[in-house]
């Protein structure tokens, strides 16, 4: 089983599939959607670096805010699907206080800044050349992207997809979450 689980992480960039979110033991490490409850959330480390603009970012500048939290690269081709509809969540769903952070895995900047200008996102990309950011956050595999975790307000993860995410499932995901009290 966990040969299989590995085997699903290892190849989400070159998964074709948009699949569907799926409620999971928080535990799991296989594809899907977890969602975790209030008292249970965990927290993660500060994710702090320089932009692919050259400013630097943290989400410690957020907190107070639903943060979303994308790992992609350029060369995935999941990432690819699924970035243009991150960036329209993130347009039509900032007024509700989310904001979105990408975390660009070991890519370049040139081809990392053609991908988030052809994806339509506007919102910052930490640039994390040699994947140290990424192997921070203890609840995304280091080696399947795309993965996403969703902060609520505490800095907390209240939301972990592993793959890519199915985008009118995700959008009701985050404004439930936006919604909730602080």
């Amino acid at each position: 089983m966990a040969v299989l689980v590995s085997a699903c992480a290892l190849t989400a960039c070159t998964s074709s599939g948009l699949g569907t979110p799926i409620a999971t033991n928080p535990n799991q490490a296989g594809v899907g959607t977890t969602t975790f409850k209030p008292g249970e959330r965990p927290s993660v480390p500060t994710l702090a670096g320089t932009t692919l603009e050259g400013t630097s970012f943290s989400t410690a500048d957020v907190r107070g805010k639903v943060v979303v939290v994308n790992a992609w690269a350029s060369w995935c081709e999941p990432c690819q699907q699924e970035s243009p509809a991150l960036a329209r969540i993130a347009k039509t769903i900032r007024p509700l206080g989310v904001e979105f952070l990408g975390l660009d895995e070991e890519d370049t900047v040139a081809n990392a800044k053609a991908f988030a200008v052809k994806a339509g996102t506007t919102y910052p990309h930490l640039f994390d050349e040699n994947g140290d950011l990424l192997a921070s956050v203890k609840l995304l595999p280091t080696s399947g992207i795309p993965s996403t975790l969703v902060l609520d307000r505490q800095g907390r993860v209240a939301i972990r997809v592993i793959g890519v995410i199915h985008e009118p499932e995700f959008q009701v995901l985050l404004e439930s979450l936006a919604a909730e009290k602080a």
